[in-house]
């Protein structure tokens, strides 16, 4: 072969080597591109495929109402008892007991005597009770039974009763005693007022709770959200008003 034509030949063939070699260079992000998110499709599509069917077996339950059974079962063995305690709430409370009296016709000085003590309430919901679930997409919204409290605690040891109006005339110690009776309805009619207050925890907290149940008995996906409901309330009532903080 003639030196031009040899030379010739080894310019044609770098020429086809480069353009090879430029036209694999150029084709290397496009393989990158649908090779790598290939794999990270096929995790996801698994991944949903699953949250899909968690959400299913959700939506069947509900639909059969099976899923009241299966809550109010489990969650009672899980808490070994049929309240879930959601709030507590400790201040000092001061009950007040005024007397008047009339003789033949007179009005004696009124008598005043006060019971002041720290009291905790302790608010909870009944697992026994009526609850309702609602599926929305991935929104499950629960209608829980009202709030409930227990009987309040009174710190004995530092219960003291006071006379704050005494009067010549009057027993006030039959007035103290008195107050000392009433002491406990009067705390229980404060533990109702005091229902507001502790809500927006009670709410929280009866969320978290169906969220880990929904969790272990469907295996839910983590963005479901629970809203939740009291029976008491107005249906659509937004979270609103003071706060206690949560438990713990």
């Amino acid at each position: 072969m003639r030196p031009s034509r040899l030379a010739a030949a080894v310019a044609l063939a770098a020429l086809l080597g480069v353009a090879l070699l430029g036209w694999r260079l150029a084709q290397l992000p496009k393989l990158l591109v649908e090779s790598v998110p290939a794999a990270i499709r096929a995790t996801g599509a698994a991944a949903g495929d699953a949250a899909g069917a968690a959400l299913g077996r959700l939506a069947a339950a509900i639909a059969s109402r099976r899923v009241l059974t299966e809550f109010t079962s489990t969650a009672t063995r899980l808490e070994g008892t049929n309240r879930l305690e959601v709030a507590t709430l400790s201040q000092v409370e001061v009950v007040e007991r005024r007397e008047g009296a009339t003789v033949l016709g007179v009005s004696l000085p009124d008598v005043a005597v006060e019971a002041r003590a720290p009291v905790t309430y302790t608010y909870s919901v009944d697992l026994a009770g009526t609850w309702d679930f609602r599926l929305s997409g991935r929104t499950v919204d629960v209608t829980a039974p009202p709030i409930g409290f227990g009987m309040p605690a009174v710190d004995v040891s530092r219960l003291a009763f006071r006379k704050v109006e005494t009067s010549l005339f009057r027993d006030e110690d039959a007035v103290v005693e008195e107050l000392r009776r009433e002491l406990m309805p009067a705390l229980r009619r404060r533990a109702r007022q005091n229902v507001p207050l502790v809500r927006e925890t009670a709410r929280r907290q009866v969320a978290a709770f169906v969220t880990q149940w929904l969790l272990r008995a469907y295996g839910t996906p983590d963005d479901v959200h629970v809203r939740v409901r009291f029976a008491d309330e107005p249906v659509g009532t937004p979270p609103a008003g003071p706060q206690v903080p949560p438990l713990g």
